[in-house]
């Protein structure tokens, strides 16, 4: 039987010490690792070949972390976590909302990025598959309409842009509309979570909300206490 081929990891930090760690890690892990200690080399080696999974820091010389993920998500949706020193609310939701899958604050357990990020690449396969399977649909409801094919949201049939991360969830609560949601199976089926992580939803809601809110939907994702959410048509209580 022929072996299977390695995931590839590319990690960009500029404190060498900290690249070779991970690197270590992950090989041991049996990855394929290769490290830039800036953007510019990063997005260079990403033109010419993308990687399964990027790890990179927030605080690098030159263009930093945020404007490194935006440059990404212009062309690709290749899974990133971002590594910050700072462990701030501001920052973790600028990542999750400029398209990060995940954020780790240093200083962290080697074995806790390995973990993390074997499992944002599941959570990566698992909705490649969904893709793959699920026909295309235009799911409506209210003033809003989602069409899987063109992967587009309209608002009163006019384009709104979501990250990827509010579109799936977006899509996953119209599939689900009128019924009432765990948090739990949100966690499994839109982040691909095994354990309980509320911060996650708490985030993507806040600015989600927000968002519906500025462009005049008529949906609304009502919390349903002790229980989830639910997509309903009308004002959220």
């Amino acid at each position: 039987m022929a072996e299977k081929s390695k995931k590839i990891i590319y990690v960009c930090d500029d404190d060498k010490n900290i690249s070779e760690l991970i690197k270590m890690y992950l090989e041991n892990d049996n990855f394929e690792v290769e490290t830039f200690a800036t953007s510019e080399k990063l997005l260079n080696a990403v033109r010419k070949k993308e990687p399964n999974l990027i790890t990179l820091d927030i605080m690098l010389p030159g263009m930093d972390g945020f404007e490194t993920l935006a440059k990404i998500r212009e062309k690709s949706e290749v899974p990133i976590i971002l590594v910050s020193a700072k462990d701030q609310e501001v920052d973790k939701v600028r990542g999750f909302n400029e398209g990060s899958d995940d954020y780790i604050v240093k200083p962290f357990m080697p074995l806790e990025l390995v973990a993390r990020v074997k499992n944002v690449l599941r959570r990566s396969e698992k909705g490649q598959t969904k893709k793959i399977v699920k026909p295309k649909t235009v799911y409506e409801f209210s003033n809003m309409v989602i069409d899987t094919g063109a992967m587009q949201v309209t608002i009163n049939k006019k384009p709104v842009s979501f990250t990827n991360i509010e579109y799936q969830f977006l899509l996953y609560m119209f599939e689900k509309k009128g019924e009432a949601v765990t948090k739990k199976d949100i966690l499994a089926d839109v982040w691909g979570y095994e354990e309980d992580d509320n911060r996650v939803i708490d985030d993507l809601l806040k600015r989600l909300r927000k968002k519906l809110d500025e462009n005049k939907a008529k949906i609304s994702i009502e919390t349903i206490w002790g229980v989830g959410y639910r997509l309903s048509d009308g004002k959220s209580k």
